[in-house]
């Protein structure tokens, strides 16, 4: 469990650590401006060795460390004083600042949570060229036990892991490549699970099966949203995917041989913070009878992250407000064609509505259709009832206008950075085909859905054709459905998906469907399987204009490669 004590002690003495952080950044303040005066910077360390003994007293052990960094990057400091140190000095000053800040916190909560302070002691070992600690660091577990057994050999199956063991590791780091870049996170877990499941199906019950398990808990927490994507977790996804190179190419040196303990802990803590949202997750937390007080990741972010600005669902929550008011304003240019209005006084009230969008708009910084719905406004305002013609050019640049606009809210949801100008472009090209952004992706969507749903079917298909002891006449309607498939593919003009599952069409039709001479192994079943599920996860990124990337496309076709069905180049 974490460490959450001393709030109590800290009632005796904060009146006393209050002072001493305002006399250290006192002095600090003092040194940036008169930096040959070593002594102002000397008072400063001193107070940090004070309060730092003060704080592993009552048991505030990050605060604790917080100080004792400090105190070492104000010694770097003096020991440089030729060289530039403003970044050192603003480090420290933020970091006094966000101590009392967490003082006050512990005050309030009655609890120390030290977590709380790890990205900013980072940030600190960061500057001291220290290695970086880990999320896990004030997070203990009683005991190590051995994750579950599981069915089948206790002996991993080498031959398997030396044929397939590769490409799996490459599976695993197409998702992990997609997850760093923050592209479309969901789908690229379900990727690297997809590995670290089939990973652990060869392992047998040897002790790396354990962290493959685990493994799985920490994508599991990642992929839903448990836990957020920060540093330490790509980190931690990268350690894992270091041993999974070890299991590959040292074989059982490394898979018999328990995994390193920080690893373990650091996976157990990131579980205990998502808790059991799925099988995996549940399986750990019940193995490691993990009990967290109700402290979730969100909590944590909630706390760390009072000072950030508005985030995808407040942008979504504005986009849904312009939307609304942008239907309305539909309404009433309908009703104003057809030669009636329901503003008894012409179309002030449009105008008056289209003038809002506008300024929310320039407050999104989409400042070119901000200015073009304010011209239309203007124009609109001049309109009377019964005297508008819904044919006529100047209706036609306000409808184009609402277009315009209504393609450039379309475009906030994916929109990533301030530079709103590539969206704006995207709204651009829309008009300049007379076509809506968000009626092509409802189209994109439909068919997309449809892909997938294909793709499912034929997948069950599958597996009823595994279950059923290699009944064929399971696989009947497969080919056809690949095939329908495989259209909305072309459809959707993606040349390299469609590829990879004509040649899976003709996998199934040659080697599962006319010949019959032999049975085909579980593995070649597997691997048939990576391929479509890799095309299956390719499509669930586009579902919400979140693509997960080409390189997804690899590991189907590495798949085919494997089965002998080389997928050509599109």
């Amino acid at each position: 469990m974490l460490t959450i004590e001393g709030s109590a002690s800290l009632n005796l003495v904060k009146e006393q650590i209050d002072e001493s952080l305002s006399i250290a950044e006192s002095n600090l303040e003092q040194y940036v401006e008169e930096p040959d005066n070593d002594s102002r910077l000397r008072t400063s360390i001193e107070q940090f060795s004070q309060i730092k003994g003060v704080f592993k007293l009552i048991n505030l052990p990050g605060a604790a460390m917080l100080c004792e960094e400090l105190e070492q990057l104000g010694q770097r400091i003096i020991s440089r004083r030729q060289q530039n140190n403003e970044r050192e000095l603003a480090t420290i000053s933020g970091s006094i600042m966000l101590l009392m800040h967490y003082l006050e916190y512990v005050e309030v909560k009655k609890r120390a949570l030290p977590v709380l302070l790890i990205p900013i002691i980072n940030e600190v070992r960061a500057l001291l060229g220290k290695s970086l600690i880990t999320e896990s660091v004030f997070f203990e577990i009683n005991d190590n036990p051995a994750r579950p057994a599981k069915p089948g050999s206790n002996e991993p199956n080498r031959a398997e892991i030396e044929q397939t063991g590769r490409r799996l590791r490459h599976m695993y780091q197409v998702g992990m490549l997609g997850i760093f870049k923050h592209v479309n996170v969901a789908t690229n877990a379900k990727l690297m699970a997809r590995a670290l499941q089939r990973l652990d199906s060869m392992a047998g019950n040897t002790p790396m099966a354990k962290l493959l398990w685990l493994g799985m808990g920490v994508v599991d927490a990642i992929g839903s949203d448990r836990v957020e994507l920060n540093t330490a977790r790509k980190s931690l996804l990268g350690m894992i995917d270091r041993q999974i190179k070890g299991m590959v190419f040292q074989g059982d040196s490394v898979m018999k041989k328990d995994p390193p303990f920080p690893l373990v802990k650091e996976c157990v803590y990131i579980a205990s913070l998502a808790g059991p949202a799925t099988p995996t997750l549940k399986s750990i937390c019940e193995t490691y009878k993990l009990d967290m007080g109700g402290l979730t990741d969100a909590t944590l972010r909630s706390e760390r992250d009072v000072m950030r600005g508005p985030g995808g669902s407040v942008i979504r929550s504005v986009a849904e407000a312009l939307n609304e008011e942008l239907t309305h304003i539909k309404d009433a240019l309908d009703l104003g064609a057809r030669g009636a209005s329901a503003d008894t006084e012409g179309f002030n009230t449009t105008a008056d509505a289209m003038m809002k969008v506008a300024n929310t708009l320039i407050m999104l910084g989409l400042s070119k259709p901000a200015g073009l719905f304010k011209e239309q406004a203007h124009i609109v305002r001049g309109w009377s009832v019964g005297n508008v013609d819904g044919e006529s050019e100047e209706f036609n640049k306000v409808a184009d206008a609402l277009l315009y606009v209504e393609n450039s809210i379309a475009t906030l949801l994916p929109r990533r950075g301030p530079d709103a100008s590539n969206f704006e472009q995207k709204a651009e090209d829309a008009i300049n085909s007379n076509m809506s952004v968000t009626q092509l992706d409802d189209a994109r969507r439909v068919v997309v859905a449809e892909a997938r749903a294909g793709l499912s079917l034929a997948k069950r298909a599958i597996t009823s054709f595994m279950d059923s002891n290699w009944d064929g006449m399971h696989l009947t309607n497969v080919p056809v459905t690949l095939k329908s498939v495989w259209g909305g593919l072309i459809f959707l003009q993606l040349p390299r998906a469609a590829e990879v599952v004509r040649v899976c069409e003709q996998f199934i039709e040659q080697k599962l469907i006319r010949d019959r001479t032999d049975k085909p192994s579980l593995s070649t079943m597997e691997t048939l399987a990576d391929a479509i599920t890799s095309i299956d996860y390719f499509l669930e990124g586009m579902e919400d204009n979140k693509p997960i990337g080409d390189g997804v496309l690899d590991v189907a076709e590495d798949s085919m490669r494997e089965l002998g069905f080389p997928v050509k180049a599109a």
